[in-house]
This record gives structure tokens, sequence and C-alpha cells, in this order.
């Protein structure tokens, strides 16, 4: 195998690893409720991932804890175990799934794909949908033809560009897209077009859709952070509990807008 698909492979075996702890901690959220079905689509969930994981590796590298974990989930989903046994065997076993390091004979060091955890977790969020139907909302206000500044149009056309290629793109290319769209919201368009009461029915929608999205992508930042900062103590243990991330904290520019029905701008901060 040659260096490049060698650092693949390990690169694949480390974002199911990482997705793995991710499947892990759903699993153990979901056991706490009563919704039976959620319990068993995480579960499942979790041991496909397993899986996957296992496949990638010859028999002699497969760590026990995680024919234990594969073992485990089977029980759970066909029946022999309930949802108390699988708790159980989840957190004698959670400390082993989330410190492993996977080393490899003759491995060339990879560096750690702080994009991978990015893009895992943006797309088990909601944001990609939120940020959909932002686009929507913007789109349908733009050709309301209740706007007749040429001005506003434009600056919405570029709102709705920069979003659009924001959402797909990299870690800082979401966080400027979404600085931009709330620096747009808060100095200009929320006091022009809160004059047009023929589409106050939208910007409702939109007010509501981007409260929903700030705290989606609070959450976002908070896993990608931990995830980052789990990752790298794990494989250099100089940094256990030392490792830092500051540049990845969530700070939703001018906190969130407030609609008023007078045309007045109230900003609320949720996080510090």
């Amino acid at each position: 195998m040659n260096n490049a698909s060698f650092e693949l492979f390990v690169r694949l075996v480390r974002q199911k690893h990482q997705q793995l702890v991710s499947n892990l901690n759903t699993v153990l959220e979901k056991l706490s409720g009563e919704d039976a079905q959620s319990k068993t689509a995480s579960a499942e969930a979790m041991s496909l991932t397993a899986k996957d994981l296992r496949g990638l590796m010859a028999n002699e590298d497969i760590p026990n804890w995680l024919n234990q974990t594969i073992q485990s989930l089977t029980n759970y989903t066909s029946g022999q175990w309930n949802g108390y046994n699988l708790l159980v065997s989840l957190i004698n076993l959670k400390s082993q799934i989330e410190s492993y390091a996977f080393v490899f004979e003759n491995q060339k060091e990879v560096g750690f794909d702080f994009d991978a955890i990015y893009e895992h977790f943006k797309n088990e969020s909601r944001l990609p949908e939120l940020f959909e139907e932002i686009i929507r909302i913007l789109e349908e206000i733009q050709s309301s033809g209740a706007v007749d500044s040429v001005t506003m149009l434009s600056a919405l056309e570029k709102v709705i560009a920069t979003i659009r290629r924001g959402k797909g793109g990299s870690y800082l290319s979401m966080i400027s897209s979404w600085n931009f769209l709330m620096s747009f919201l808060k100095n200009y368009m929320w006091g022009e077009l809160s004059k047009l009461p023929v589409i106050g029915t939208a910007m409702e929608a939109l007010e509501k859709t981007i409260k929903e999205a700030d705290e989606e992508m609070e959450r976002l930042h908070q896993k990608v952070e931990a995830d980052a900062r789990r990752v790298v103590e794990t494989e250099v243990k100089a940094l256990a509990g030392k490792a830092q991330f500051p540049g990845i904290t969530y700070r939703s520019t001018g906190g969130l807008i407030t609609h008023q029905p007078d045309a007045t701008i109230t900003t609320t901060s949720t996080i510090a």
C-alpha cells in the first residue's frame, strides 16, 4: 500500500472511530429516555458504525472492546437484553472506546483532520436544513415584489449567494457567512423591511429560523471543540487535560435579533 493510500486508510479508521464515539453518546442519551423506537434506532446506528470499523481491520488488530461493543449492541437489538443491560455494558466500555488510539505498524504519522470532525457534526446537525430554510425565506422576500429598493434587492442577492456558498464550505466559511448574515440583518435589513407590513409573515418566519439556527450553531461548536480536544488528548498524552481550542468558540454577531412591530431592534445574547 503506497503512502497516500495508507494515509487515506488511517484517516478512514480515525473518522469511523470518531463516529463511533458520537454514536455512543447518542445511545447513552436515548437509553435515559422513554422512546423505545429511538433507543433501538440509535443502537442499530452504533452497531453499523462499529461493524464498519471492525471490517477495516484484520482480526489480530481488532481491539477486544470493539468486539464486546458489537456483541452488546447485538444482544440489545435482538431482544436478548433490555435497555438497562446495554446501558451498564456501554458505561463499562465507554472509557476504552473514547481513549483508544489506533496505531498501525510502519505508520507514517497523519495529521489531525479537524475538518473531518467539523463535517461529521455539521452533517449530524439541523444546520443544513435550517440554512436552506433561511435561503428560501430570503428568496421569497426578494421575489415578493414588496421590495422596490434596488440597493436592498442587490444586498439580498449578495446575502443569499454568500449563505448558499458558506453552508457547504469550510468551518471558517460557514462562520463568516453566518456573521455576515447577522450583521446584515441587524444593521440594515431588519430596520428597512420592518416598514413593509406585507412581508410581515416572512419576517416572522425568518426570525424563528434564525433563532433555531443560532441555537444549533452553538451546539455544533460545542461538539466540535469537545471532540477536537478528545482526539488530541487521546493521541498526544502530554496534552491530556491541557488541549485548548479557543478559536472554536461561537459568537453570534451582536446576539440574536428580535423583530419588533415598531421597527426597532432588540438584541439578546444567550452566549457568553
